[in-house]
């Protein structure tokens, strides 16, 4: 019905650009629904969390390059956990995403891998406009959302973070980063449960 093929053409774009956000608020939620109690179990693998983790922070690259963000990877060294592989891409991703996506155009978001004390350590800094000590809890409600943000989002992310994170044996911890935004902190305990329902 448009008008004109600029018309249509906006329409498409408009329409893409709904179906996109469709497509990740389903795969967000069927994530979500994973690491609920009583959902099925994958076995747990032998994986090395650096590769993991650069394999996921792939997908992010698009974003951070349209941003003029950059990321920056320390992963160098193998670090070996127990582990669901999906569904801890499916945790990095979220996490790289909401630091590239509430981090300010041309900054930097840093990731990093590390053994600290024997326990294997994701942390994630970003340069955004970080979370309050009071509200620190609040955002890993499930569809709570800062109302900060022209960004799109389901409100799903870190609720899937901290879901993925429990079945695994790990703890997530909010701070205030060095880069002026919000640091997340993922430490594996080495307690995850024999199977993994993520």
């Amino acid at each position: 019905r448009a008008g004109s093929e600029a018309e249509r053409t906006a329409a498409a774009q408009a329409l893409a650009a709904g179906i996109d956000r469709a497509a990740r608020l389903v795969e967000q939620l069927l994530t979500l629904a994973r690491t609920e109690p009583g959902a099925a179990a994958p076995p747990l693998q032998r994986l090395d969390l650096s590769e993991l983790v650069r394999e996921a922070v792939a997908d992010t690259v698009p974003l951070a390059l349209a941003r003029g963000t950059k990321v920056e990877l320390h992963a160098d060294a193998p670090v070996a956990i127990d582990g669901d592989r999906a569904a801890l891409s499916a945790l990095v991703r979220n996490l790289a995403d909401n630091a590239v996506r509430y981090s300010l155009p041309g900054s930097r978001v840093e990731l990093q891998v590390s053994q600290v004390d024997g326990v294997a350590t994701l942390q994630v800094d970003d340069a955004g406009p970080g979370i309050p000590a009071g509200e620190r809890e609040r955002v890993f409600d499930r569809f709570y959302r800062r109302g900060l943000a022209d960004e799109p989002g389901t409100g799903l992310g870190l609720a899937i973070v901290r879901g993925v994170a429990q079945r695994h044996g790990a703890a997530v911890v909010l701070d205030d980063s060095p880069l002026g935004g919000l640091r997340v902190t993922l430490r594996f305990s080495g307690d995850a449960p024999s199977s993994c329902p993520v």
